[in-house]
């Protein structure tokens, strides 16, 4: 309104300028232009007229004018008015930021501006030099009509506070005058600015904690979350707020804790509690301890959960590994003392009082060297306290005092413990009762070196006393003997009435042979049934001397159960120092050797090495290599002796005896093989052999004619073969593969295999002999027969052993033994059958007695199947 006021009276003024200079111009030329009076008279009146029209029109003006101008004063003071009401400091502004004028808000802010002289009166004054700076390039460019904001000027007020503003100028538009002018209008920022301070500094505060912050809502979603819980998620805070736990956290931790949430805020108390989360689902599980508390609004209601959670994993795990270690003071066995630097006992465990019987509350407070027995000097303790100070660490053996006053010896191990600078703060012993140990110890190297079934010395221990009674000898130029023993037919003890009673067995004869020898002697266990003895300063023939006695004291008789008694038996091998072996190795070897000369030699028997019986040893090893071989590749025959009655020496059968045609050896006898085919595991194949083989002929010979009925074939058997379960079964086969009577076949086994006898071997006999196989008992006289075991037996024929026919006519005793055997076995109703008759005076003697039938080279020796065909063997009708 004022800008239109203005114009109009700019455009009057110009107006009233134009009529004066006309109103001249007419004068003038009426003046000048006398012959033209009626032309001036004229112009003068349109002047006039115009003048008047113009007075009329200005009038007119003057009342529009002065309307604007009552309106223009309205205005202005309705915008006073509105200025001074603004809620907000308002100031006009020149372009040199001079207060051409400011409200009461602006004038209190700003310290009664308006008021102050004009040098005073720059806004600028309450600004700073960079916001100054900003506050003139604003002005400088601020086009009428334009608007802009300058944000956060400190302007200073009166007191020491600067308020910060947004200052928003508007370009005024006022033509009046020469310069612009600007609306600068002030909104405060400060409480906003300190809230975001607050705000900033609140999630800093947040940020840097390393516990983990939250909070969520009562349906689950998450307000806040601190960093440290992003980074445990390994999520962004975009993936974290405004969603439920079970978006982020594996589900089994998200319904445990919302289930916590819940019982928090419908208690609304607060609750510390220890919780468990995992890092992923499936992944590691760390501790917690949480503290969790409602969250509540303005109007006091509660709106969610907060919590806050601090890693425990690694304290607990220090909790765990202080309780294991308290744990482990608390139970150890050893004893263990704590003291300070200067030894004064601080802690002892349960153990130290066991081992001492001081208590611990006796013990507190006390120095360590009141656990001194006096028994070790000062140069002992000297040399421990220089360990202790050069290493840190010491350890050995300790003489203390029990609380009773008796002593005993520790092994201890003693140890500084030191902070950060090699102070020493604690000494840590940890001791254990020597005593115990060194029983344990005793103990451990006697069951290193001892058998733990007879308790006599191993072979360890053997070899060590044989390596220095060796060199004993060498120095004193003495010799001893070593004799080996091996028990015969040990195994057929185990397989027939078991280990229990096998293990009795051995007990038994170590205990013989303990006996048996002095106390400068060793009897040692080195194998399953051999044992062997050192026999100092003896020579061989008492050392032989020795050995038949212990021969004699070995066979005595002994219960095995409850049922019968057994004679042990064994064969012994002799070797003495130096004349058979000057070394430990040798000298065993040897002796080992000798025994098994035992075994070659019947058994029960004892044999003292000599030179041969390396070469013997050697081909015993050749023939077991090739003795296999031989088997297979079909070198051994059989040969048949004829069986005669000694009534009249006609043929009623013949036993079958084995050969070997060994390449490069020729015919080898039983003698050189059947003790290594024993001894190698292979006398059952081979006696598998020979049965086969001898029906086979035989029932050629049946088939042929040349064989009789009634007349039988015998063939030797192991005893190993009655414990095999199929072994019925097969020689049924055998025999209708041969096409050969079961009455025909005749199984001989020695006397002492069959000693030992089961319940099935029993049985087995009997369904040989009801199959009709005749059952003979070889060797009788050998063993220990008794009249309940010739009882017992299925047998039919009873074979005297050919030792006892060959020495009948020399010695009466034998001749006497044999008439007894005779006589019993025909009172038990068996058949008698005398091997080894080779003199016509032995018939006679045996046909004396009743003797049914013999053998032996006096009817003739054994031969070939061909042979013994052509010599025998007759058609008949």
């Amino acid at each position: 309104m004022t800008d239109d006021i203005a114009q109009s009276l700019t455009q009057r003024n110009g107006r009233i300028e134009r009529l004066k200079e006309r109103a001249q111009a007419i004068l003038a030329q009426r003046d000048n232009d006398i012959g033209l009076p009626m032309v001036g008279a004229l112009e003068s009146a349109k002047l006039l007229e115009e003048l008047r029209i113009y007075q009329v029109e200005l009038e007119l003006q003057n009342d529009e004018l002065r309307s604007a101008q009552r309106a223009a004063e309205l205005a202005q003071r309705r915008y006073q008015v509105l200025f001074e009401q603004l809620p907000l400091p308002a100031l006009v502004l020149d372009n040199n930021a001079m207060v051409d004028d400011c409200n009461a808000s602006a004038n209190a802010l700003l310290g009664n501006l308006r008021y102050q002289q004009p040098t005073d009166a720059r806004f600028w004054r309450k600004l700073n030099g960079d916001d100054r700076a900003r506050l003139h390039a604003a002005l400088r460019d601020l086009q009428a009509g334009e608007t802009r904001c300058l944000e956060q000027l400190a302007v200073a007020a009166g007191d020491a506070t600067a308020p910060v503003f947004d200052a928003h100028l508007i370009g005024l538009s006022m033509d009046y005058k020469l310069d612009r002018r600007v609306l600068l209008l002030l909104v405060d920022r400060t409480a906003e600015l300190a809230h975001a301070h607050d705000q900033r500094l609140f999630g800093t505060l947040l940020d840097s904690s390393d516990s983990l912050i939250y909070a969520a809502d009562k349906q689950g979603q998450l307000l806040l979350a601190n960093q440290a819980l992003l980074t445990f998620l390994q999520r962004s805070r975009a993936d974290v707020l405004g969603h439920k736990r079970e978006d982020f956290l594996p589900l089994r931790d998200a319904i445990v804790q919302t289930k916590v949430d819940q019982q928090v805020w419908q208690s609304g108390q607060a609750v510390t509690l220890e919780e468990q989360m995992h890092l992923s689902q499936g992944g590691q599980a760390l501790d917690f301890l949480t503290r969790k508390f409602v969250l509540r609004d303005s109007a006091g209601a509660i709106y969610g959960v907060g919590g806050i959670s601090t890693d425990i994993t690694t304290l607990k795990d220090q909790q765990r590994q202080a309780m294991l270690s308290e744990t482990v003071f608390m139970t150890s066995e050893e004893a263990i003392i704590i003291t300070d630097a200067n030894t004064c006992i601080l802690r002892v465990n349960p153990a130290f009082t066991r081992q001492s019987g001081f208590s611990s509350e006796t013990m507190l407070g006390r120095y360590a060297s009141a656990l001194k027995s006096g028994r070790q000097d000062q140069t002992f303790y000297a040399s421990l306290w220089q360990s202790l100070n050069n290493t840190g660490r010491w350890s050995g053996e300790l003489n203390n005092r029990r609380a009773d006053g008796s002593f005993y010896t520790v092994h201890s191990n003693i140890n500084a413990v030191c902070d950060a600078q090699q102070t020493v703060l604690h000494y840590i012993a940890v001791q254990t009762d020597v005593t115990l140990l060194h029983k344990a110890r005793q103990q451990l190297e006697h069951q290193a070196s001892h058998d733990a079934l007879t308790g006599l010395p191993n072979r360890t221990l053997f070899n060590d006393r044989l390596a220095q009674l060796i060199a004993a000898s060498k120095r004193h130029e003495t010799s001893f003997a070593l004799l080996f023993i091996d028990l015969d037919r040990f195994k057929e003890v185990n397989d027939t009435m078991g280990h229990p009673v096998g293990d009795a067995l051995l007990r038994t004869i170590a205990h013989r042979l303990q006996s048996a020898v002095r106390t400068e002697d060793t009897v040692a266990r080195v194998g399953g049934d051999e044992f062997v003895l050192l026999l100092t300063a003896v020579d061989r023939a008492r050392a032989q001397q020795f050995a038949t006695t212990l021969l004699e004291r070995m066979r005595e008789p002994l219960a095995l159960d409850a049922s019968q008694h057994y004679r042990p038996m064994a064969s012994l091998g002799l070797a003495i120092f130096p004349d058979d072996g000057d070394t430990p190795d040798l000298l065993l070897r040897n002796a080992d050797m000798a025994m098994y000369g035992a075994k070659l030699g019947g058994r029960n028997r004892l044999a003292s090495y000599t030179p041969q019986m390396t070469l013997a040893n050697d081909q015993a090893f050749a023939i077991q290599s090739e003795l296999a071989e031989a088997i297979a590749q079909q070198q051994l025959r059989v040969f048949y002796q004829p069986k005669c009655r000694l009534s009249d020496g006609s043929v009623c059968g013949a036993e079958a005896l084995v050969r070997w045609q060994r390449p490069a050896h020729g015919l080898v006898m039983p003698g050189e093989f059947i003790g290594v085919a024993e001894k190698s595991g292979l006398l059952m194949a081979l006696d598998s052999w020979v049965l086969g083989e001898a029906l086979r002929q035989v029932g050629h010979w049946l088939r042929a004619g040349l064989w009789r009925s009634d007349w039988r074939v015998a063939v030797n058997r192991n005893v190993l073969d009655l414990q095999h379960p199929d072994m019925l079964l097969q020689l049924q086969a055998l025999l209708a593969k041969h096409q050969v009577p079961a009455s025909v076949l005749e199984l001989e086994i020695t006397e002492d295999a069959l000693l030992m006898h089961t319940t099935d071997q029993i049985q087995r006999l009997h369904s040989l002999r009801d199959m009709g196989v005749s059952l003979a008992i070889d060797d009788f006289g050998t063993g220990y027969s008794s009249l309940a075991y010739l009882s017992q037996l299925p047998i039919s024929v009873i074979k005297i052993d050919q030792s006892f026919v060959r020495s009948m006519l020399s010695n009466d005793n034998d001749a006497v033994l044999v008439h007894t055997i005779v006589d019993l076995a025909h009172n038990l109703g068996h058949t008698l059958v005398a091997e080894g008759i080779e003199q016509p005076q032995q018939l006679e003697k045996l046909r004396a007695v009743a003797c049914e039938f013999g053998q032996g080279y006096l009817f003739g020796k054994p031969v070939s199947a061909d042979d013994f065909e052509a010599r025998w063997l007759q058609p008949f009708i």
